[in-house]
């Protein structure tokens, strides 16, 4: 019987998922590229345009700092831009909206200006989250090719002492998994990420999140998607052509 009803339930899964490739409207990567049903079914599609590399420092498994080469990310569809790392373990992609990368940008302003005119304490309790706060959108999995969780949390903005050095930080909030239809053993959570950076490292940052090279990524995208677009109306009308039935002559 129990295995009538597991024949059964899988059938309809595939009578449903059949009926939505069929229904299913076209859809676009973040590189402005067609993705079939079945493709995005099995494989999964390009959300994010990885468009520059950049340097920070997050715990290992060990709890000390390792540098980390991490990349810059744009998802041209939710507008977020932010960054992909590792921490511990497991791999992460932080993105943020345009108000909040402001905030990260006017956060490592003052922390250069504070670093300038030697107004740095050592109170790490304080110190940590004293230049602004705001939301963030995580991904995360335990290697880059299965990132199937994600959470809305927060992110505070400030900077650490890590012996006699002020690091600019950027610290997410750890939050559950808010992704649906999840195994029932898998990972529920994320812990605290902080990410570390040098002054010239949270320079760099601030500066791959400027709006103008986002708004050029933007509009690359868009223009993908019209000419692909286009391509597709073109072939329908050529392939319709004239209402006369050839079969007649």
């Amino acid at each position: 019987m129990k295995k009538n009803v597991k024949i059964a339930a899988f059938t309809a899964i595939l009578i449903t998922a059949l009926a939505a490739g069929i229904t299913a409207k076209t859809k676009y990567d973040a590189n402005g590229e067609s993705v079939s049903f079945w493709k995005e079914l099995f494989v999964g599609k390009q959300k994010y345009v990885e468009y520059d590399d950049v340097e920070l420092q997050t715990n290992n498994v060990f709890q000390q700092q390792k540098q980390r080469p991490s990349t810059m990310i744009y998802d041209p569809v939710a507008k977020r831009a932010g960054v992909s790392t590792y921490f511990e373990t497991m791999f992460f992609k932080f993105s943020f909206s345009e108000a909040d990368r402001e905030i990260i940008i006017k956060a490592v302003d003052l922390y250069l200006d504070d670093f300038a005119n030697k107004r740095l304490i050592r109170n790490n309790n304080k110190t940590t989250k004293m230049y602004g706060k705001g939301k963030c959108f995580a991904e995360f999995g335990t290697v880059k090719l299965m990132m199937n969780h994600e959470a809305n949390t927060t992110f505070k903005t400030g900077y650490r002492f890590e012996k006699k050095s002020p690091y600019f930080v950027i610290s997410v909030q750890g939050a559950k998994d808010e992704a649906p239809n999840q195994p029932k053993y898998t990972v529920k959570d994320f812990p605290t990420v902080t990410m570390y950076f040098t002054r010239a490292q949270a320079k760099d940052f601030a500066a791959k999140l400027n709006q103008d090279q986002l708004n050029t990524l933007q509009a690359e995208y868009e223009e993908k998607i019209s000419g692909f677009q286009n391509k597709i109306i073109q072939e329908k009308e050529e392939y319709n052509g004239p209402e006369k039935d050839v079969y007649e002559e």
